[in-house]
């Protein structure tokens, strides 16, 4: 009976199932994960190629490899659940996560529209600012990091500050810092949040999980208590302040307008009331802060680690741009900069596996068949260190991007898929990409950057759990001189 269980191939109908290696009964493969699942399942493709199953613990897996694969699977509706697993279903029961973690019926598709059009709104409402938000986060910032007075010094509470103050006042039209408390208790979950959805976890994959690691679970729960009613407080705020679109401020009044715009009897049908559709500006939130900030301290980690990168960067910048800070109107004007920024995202792979998806009923995919509920990964980390689409990827090049004369190059830059592919693409990744675009060009303006001998950077290791966190080590920023 275990044999069968924790065997591959063919299931009890008979179906081909993907391949993939034999694990110990009860265990699965969960004792020969290690702690980087993403570079173990590279090992594995090599074997049983790139779709296999692995079986950690009690849950089946399977693994997606290459960007073709993933791009099929995952553009289509089969494919676009999330697992029914003790870590989401602990954290769903616990937060007002609206789409992001929820399974692919039809009432996350109308909430993954709902922030798409909020987005939409907020970016062509009158009142959007998005280069003075990006501005006011910059310069506190940059004050932060010349107090340092070119000492070595370690910059990620500045950056955590500036990541926070950007998405504050994009979502919620405040500006957030860790100085005054209001964001301490995310500080604290963010380290908590990557470890508690690591990949392979006892929780997830052993029977009663959730009672041997009853002790975490209960912190982690703890822990997003006043997260939540961080959040709930500013939402409600919003409520009542918008009447039409020209009164958007921010995008959580965009949020609250559409909730109050769209018709009683549709939110009927779908289980919805306005106050879980608001909650959709959590979920914005969460994933604008994170991605901004784990982009700021793997780009930052990298140019001091390659002066020359930097150098070239900077130089642009001046000459498109004089003394005047760079605006998202240069962006076509400066390729090398936007490559140094898909760089910044191929090199990190920061969320190497991506969240996970599921089947949400029986499908097949290139000839396997794959039951309902089945956990999938995208492993978007052995896609970017693929040589047969980036060619010495264990290199920082940011001319993989560029074209023989010195355009970006837009099919080699749409091969670089930080934000995942398909049904659940991250739906702030233009509002991401912008951000990004500013902030690292204005660092590069203002600052040059390097390493601290004595704290050689770490570029080739990350902080393990559900995004790979660049390591945190002490450097030197030198003001330039105007």
């Amino acid at each position: 009976m275990l044999w069968t269980h924790f065997t591959s191939g063919k299931n009890k109908f008979s179906r081909r199932e993907p391949p993939g290696p034999f694990g110990l009964p009860v265990l699965g493969y969960m004792p020969f994960l290690g702690s980087e699942a993403h570079v173990t399942f590279i090992k594995l493709a090599r074997t049983y190629g790139n779709i296999f199953q692995v079986q950690l613990g009690l849950q089946k897996v399977v693994v997606l490899s290459s960007i073709d694969i993933i791009k099929e699977a995952f553009g289509k509706d089969v494919f676009a659940g999330r697992p029914h697993s003790a870590s989401f279903q602990i954290f769903l029961n616990n937060s007002s996560s609206s789409f992001s973690f929820r399974t692919g019926n039809a009432q996350w598709k109308f909430l993954r529209k709902v922030a798409m059009k909020a987005l939409g709104m907020f970016a062509s409402s009158r009142n959007s600012r998005l280069e003075a938000v990006v501005d006011e986060a910059a310069d506190e910032l940059f004050a932060e990091l010349a107090a340092f007075e070119g000492h070595p010094s370690n910059p990620q509470r500045s950056i955590f500050d500036c990541a926070a103050s950007v998405i504050g006042r994009i979502v919620f039209g405040l500006d957030f810092s860790s100085k005054d408390g209001a964001l301490k208790s995310i500080l604290s979950m963010n380290q908590k949040f990557a470890n508690f959805f690591a990949v392979g976890s006892v929780l997830d994959s052993l029977p009663f999980g959730s009672w041997i690691m009853g002790s975490s679970v209960r912190d982690f729960v703890e822990s997003i208590k006043p997260v939540e009613e961080f959040m709930k407080k500013h939402i409600i705020e919003h409520v009542k302040y918008c009447e039409e679109e020209n009164d958007v401020r921010d995008v959580a009044d965009a949020i609250a307008l559409v909730a109050q715009q769209t018709p009683a009897d549709l939110k009927g049908q779908l289980g919805l009331t306005d106050d879980r559709i608001r909650c959709s500006a959590r979920d914005l939130f969460g994933a604008g802060f994170t991605t901004v900030m784990e982009s700021i301290r793997w780009a930052i980690n990298l140019l001091a680690v390659f002066p020359e990168v930097q150098r070239r960067a900077r130089e642009e910048l001046d000459q498109v741009c004089g003394d005047r800070p760079v605006r998202l109107t240069d962006r076509s004007n400066i390729p090398y900069n936007e490559a140094v920024l898909l760089e910044v995202f191929r090199f990190s792979s920061f969320v190497a596996l991506s969240l996970p998806h599921s089947t949400m009923e029986d499908t097949t995919l290139r000839g396997y068949f794959i039951p309902k509920g089945t956990t999938v990964f995208s492993n978007l980390y052995a896609h970017h260190n693929d040589s047969q689409f980036f060619p010495e990827p264990d290199s920082f090049k940011p001319c993989r991007f560029l074209t023989i004369d010195g355009k970006l190059d837009s099919d080699a830059a749409q091969l670089v898929i930080p934000f995942g592919v398909g049904k659940r693409r991250c739906v702030g990744e233009n509002l991401a990409r912008q951000e990004l675009s500013l902030l690292i060009g204005r660092l590069l303006q203002k600052f040059e950057i390097h390493q601290d001998p004595a704290n050689p950077v770490n570029i080739r290791d990350a902080m393990p759990g559900l995004t790979r966190g660049a390591i945190q080590v002490p450097l030197i920023f030198k003001r330039i001189a105007v």
